[in-house]
């Protein structure tokens, strides 16, 4: 439970006073969560414990001016990723402010911001709220069983409302449904038993595996792009699995997430203690990959995910989708919403990131 310190309530006390009260000054937005929220018209600093917010906000608006803090785990893929190259004025965020998923309000007030974006689970939602820093609630499962492009879309359609910005974040939208549309339509006609078996590791490591059940975004990932996700019905959206289980469903193909480091030559290679990979079809015929990384990962919802559906695509249905070469795809679709023109060396560090 939030209890503000005299400073605090004195910071509390300052921040209410100067808040906007013009009706001409504001404007009311439905967050993600469907709490309605008054925003003033132009939005100058934000600050966000939400992850993939960056990027979402500089593919929406074309700028990372306005972001003022951001979670330290932020700064650290900004960094790592491409984000803190196509927008240098991240490097100059606060971090400060939070750790884990705690909130100092003291450091989050001398920030001064005119929205607080939070994930919609987060217990510091309540807490910047009684400071009347206005909170923006946003979704990463809660409203789409997994569905990247839905829980995308939203955040489009949201941040294009908050920078008043509709009309470049309709024509994202409609690249992203229009990319799955074309998807769906081309492996329309395949029975089951034309698609591969699949498995999707959150966790791919010693001592933690994990996959993706229904609800999840692999699953998602790899029903929509043509696989069977062989994670049994029972299975919760994210499932431990032991080795034993894993040599049962025998997987014809294999994706690790970048919340681990494992590449795929570690399994070629049988370099993790304790598992033996080479019994698995995936690593046999050498069909592991590791997920991409952009301006954002790629397995969870990010300003990139229409060129993680067209990368798995052609992993999963690679006769089906030559008709596009990817390294092209991910050059195109920087230049035109990012404004930035990739090397290809910054397309192979996105198509095989080491972490």
């Amino acid at each position: 439970m939030f209890k503000p310190s005299l400073f605090t309530a004195l910071l509390i006390s300052t921040a209410l006073a100067t808040a906007p009260t013009l009706a001409q000054d504001t404007h009311k937005v439905t967050d993600r969560m469907g709490r309605e929220v008054k925003l003033p018209i132009k939005v100058d600093r934000i600050v966000t414990e939400f992850l993939p917010f960056p990027s979402a906000w500089f593919i929406s608006t074309g700028s990372a001016d306005a972001i003022a803090g951001m979670h330290p785990d932020s700064m650290r893929m900004a960094e790592r990723a491409l984000l803190g190259r196509i927008a240098p004025a991240l490097h100059n965020a606060e971090t400060g402010f939070t750790q884990g998923n705690s909130v100092n309000v003291e450091e989050l007030l001398r920030l001064a911001p005119d929205v607080f974006v939070s994930y919609e689970t987060m217990p510091a939602i309540a807490d910047v709220a009684r400071t009347g820093i206005p909170v923006l609630a946003m979704d990463v499962l809660s409203n789409s069983g997994g569905n990247v492009i839905q829980t995308y879309s939203g955040w489009m359609q949201l941040l294009g409302q908050v920078a008043g910005q509709e009309a470049r974040t309709q024509e994202i939208i409609a690249y992203g449904q229009g990319t799955l549309d074309d998807t769906r339509s081309r492996l329309a006609s395949l029975s089951d038993a034309q698609k591969p078996g699949a498995l999707f590791f959150a966790r791919l490591e010693e001592k933690s595996l994990k996959v993706n059940g229904a609800g999840h975004f692999g699953n998602f990932w790899l029903t929509e792009s043509g696989a069977v996700n062989l994670a049994p019905p029972e299975f919760t959206p994210l499932a431990d699995i032991d080795m034993e289980q894993i040599y049962k469903l025998d997987p014809e193909v294999m994706f690790i997430s970048n919340f681990s480091a494992t590449q795929p030559e570690d399994l070629y290679e049988n370099r993790i203690p304790g598992q033996d990979w080479s019994h698995v079809r995936a690593v046999q015929n050498q069909r592991v990959y590791k997920i991409p990384e952009g301006i954002f990962q790629w397995y969870p919802p990010s300003a990139d995910a229409p060129l993680m559906l067209k990368w798995m695509a052609q992993k999963n249905q690679p006769e089906l989708f030559s008709h596009f070469r990817i390294e092209d795809e991910i050059k195109t679709y920087y230049g035109h919403f990012y404004g930035y023109d990739l090397s290809d060396t910054d397309v192979q560090l996105i198509l095989k990131p080491q972490l």
